[in-house]
């Protein structure tokens, strides 16, 4: 064969080795979409996980900035930072025509949401953050039973709530704000707010739905957390530092340490309620990133917070604190995603944020480099000018005439 020749079909041989798929061997450990080159890598390369593996827990798709999709979609529970969509956890959600909303359960719409309460956001990504669904879930809602003006403080169904200086306190359907010293004992409230434990809660927003003058016969009554004792031969639970006297069918389904919402009505100023459901967790979808805010409790097998279990590995990384800071009560925003339902992979843990203004700080950017190809059986061969057999002169033939 002519080394021209020679040489173009060595070309072409190499061009199709190059080509994707052609000599792609899948990567065991899970890289997902493309090559697969890194273990988890999803959606495009699998270089990283989240979107092109430039950073993971890209939005979009891109991998670029934190707290986003790549794979499946995003699970985020924290509170309402602010509008223009809505911003949770520092990061914006679009809310779209079909973006569907609920109120503790009961169907609502985007004028149900406020600023300080606190949701849980499912979302997909389509170039940006895509608010699939948005439920707004209070912490309590019922009459407040004390005030404490100097602590910011007070009671209802035996929960104690601790209002900031900044807490929004607002009147329903009104665009009214109140003081702290306009709550007073008698007032019907809705609370948003994040459970630190044992009956305490940091309220993020509070609503007066009914001052105490104008409560009617019948007033809502909702509490939510962990149910830490049953007594069933006495019809009664606790949830929190609450007890409650409950038809005893409703108990059971229910067990200690099991997450619940109780919901009733004030009759003739006596809490009846009507019944008492496991709350679904936050995190389910297996692969899902997950953003989340709250305080740290420490459960059967772990660290948890909102009932998720929070899994901490080598590659964990920590901010304004370590390892070490992982204590009860703390506050925390994580960053991970779904390892199996309720179980959460935490690639970051920040501690000490305000969960009214903050987010997740981007990644520093590492330069991607493209990715070398190499094949044991075939060499790289040193390309140069091709070699050029000489020309022959064409004889000359007789002429025959």
């Amino acid at each position: 064969m002519p080394k021209a020749l020679r040489w173009w079909v060595l070309v072409l041989v190499l061009g199709l080795v190059a080509l994707p798929g052609a000599w792609a061997l899948p990567d065991p450990a899970g890289g997902i979409g493309g090559s697969g080159a890194t273990p988890d890598g999803i959606g495009g390369t699998g270089i990283h996980p989240g979107g092109t593996g430039i950073h993971p827990g890209g939005i979009g798709g891109t991998g670029i900035q934190p707290g986003g999709i790549g794979g499946t979609g995003i699970t985020a529970l924290g509170v309402i930072q602010r509008f223009g969509s809505i911003y949770v956890n520092g990061q914006e959600y679009v809310l779209s025509p079909q973006t569907r909303y609920s109120v503790d359960g009961a169907a609502g719409t985007a004028k149900d949401l406020h600023l300080g309460d606190r949701v849980t956001v499912q979302a997909a990504a389509d170039g940006r953050a895509i608010a699939q669904e948005v439920r707004v879930e209070h912490a309590v809602i019922g009459r407040v039973t004390e005030v404490d003006a100097a602590k910011r403080q007070f009671t209802i169904l035996g929960e104690t709530i601790q209002a900031g200086k900044m807490t929004p306190i607002t009147v329903r359907n009104s665009d009214q704000s109140l003081p702290f010293a306009a709550l007073k004992a008698g007032n019907v409230v809705s609370v948003s707010g994040l459970d630190r434990g044992n009956g305490h809660w940091l309220a993020t927003a509070i609503c007066r739905l009914y001052p105490a003058d104008a409560a009617p016969a019948r007033v809502p009554l909702l509490l939510r957390g962990q149910v830490s004792a049953l007594y069933p031969s006495q019809d009664t639970l606790e949830v929190g530092a609450t007890r409650l006297q409950v038809n005893g069918a409703l108990l059971r389904a229910i067990q200690v340490g099991q997450s619940v919402v109780v919901r009733g009505e004030y009759a003739d100023g006596e809490a009846r309620v009507e019944s008492v459901s496991p709350t679904a967790l936050a995190a389910q979808d297996v692969g899902n990133r997950v953003s989340l805010v709250g305080y740290l409790d420490r459960g059967m097998d772990g660290w948890t917070t909102h009932g998720v279990s929070l899994v901490e590995g080598p590659h964990t990384l920590y901010e304004n604190g370590d390892a070490a800071n992982m204590q009860a009560g703390s506050m925390v925003a994580v960053e991970g995603r779904v390892q199996a339902p309720g179980v959460v992979n935490a690639e970051r843990v920040i501690f000490s944020v305000n969960p009214m203004d903050f987010d997740f700080p981007i990644i520093p950017r590492m330069p991607v480099l493209p990715p070398v190809l190499h094949h044991p059986e075939i060499e790289r061969p040193e390309f140069g000018p091709p070699e050029i057999e000489p020309m022959v002169e064409r004889p000359e033939l007789p002429d025959n005439d």
